[in-house]
């Protein structure tokens, strides 16, 4: 599993979003974390409370709000033990696939501060398109913009560069990874949702792979997609030139 000089012999993966794409190439995956960078946790209380306010009888917030909630105020709770703005690796694609899919603008706590504004902008609340809009433009114009789910790969990772999910050490987890690539293959991806690990360093655009996910309707145990691989290093390079 760890070679002599201590790097992976299996592949991890991240799900994101292309919202995230030039950020990635320009600082390495890791290398900015989104939530301090846009001030996420305090526009996340903001929308939240406006939700309790207007959108309490709505169906999205009577089925999100109390995920949303531990994620602003950065609690444990249940599988809600991660803090917001890491970056999480999987040993499993379909996992990471399964994220991408499900959380549209790549992160979890984004997507929720989000679909909140969507509906709220939907009530034609003044408050909504005048005063936040420009307290907070960066994320409204995110609204507008098309994204795409976005798999990377990461191939020969230094072990010294992970945590568990929780910020422990990864040995458990890497036994774990061990354990279930020795049996049943057709059990991996389940068995790997509990094995995921968190990035300490970041990793450079030249050390990745990347793949836009074509997904044609998701069902977890029989995902249908396709993935396209992304030349993100010559994008660089045409960028600079």
């Amino acid at each position: 599993m760890i070679t002599e000089d201590n790097k992976l012999t299996f592949d991890l993966y991240h799900g994101t979003s292309t919202l995230f794409l030039d950020s990635i190439i320009e600082n390495g995956l890791g290398g900015i974390n989104p939530v301090d960078e846009w001030n996420l946790l305090e526009i996340g209380k903001e929308v939240y409370t406006l939700g309790e306010e207007y959108l309490k009888n709505t169906k999205l917030f009577q089925v999100n709000s109390s995920s949303f909630k531990c994620m602003i105020e950065q609690r444990d709770v249940g599988s809600l033990n991660s803090p917001q703005g890491e970056t999480y690796l999987s040993p499993s694609k379909k996992v990471a696939v399964t994220y991408a899919i499900c959380k549209p603008y790549g992160s979890e706590i984004l997507s929720y501060i989000i679909d909140f504004l969507k509906e709220l902008i939907r009530l034609d609340i003044h408050y909504i398109k005048i005063d936040l809009s420009k307290k907070y433009k960066q994320i409204f114009e995110l609204i507008e913009l098309n994204s795409s789910p976005l798999l990377i790969q990461l191939s020969n990772l230094n072990a010294g560069s992970l945590l568990s999910e929780c910020g422990e050490d990864p040995k458990d987890n890497l036994n774990q990874v061990k354990k279930f690539m020795s049996e049943d293959k057709k059990l991996f991806d389940l068995s790997a949702v509990k094995t995921n690990f968190r990035l300490t360093s970041p990793v450079k655009c030249e050390s990745l792979k990347f793949w836009f996910i074509n997904y044609r309707g998701w069902d977890y145990l029989t995902p249908q997609y396709n993935l396209y691989e992304i030349n993100a290093n010559r994008t660089e390079k045409e960028k600079l030139e």
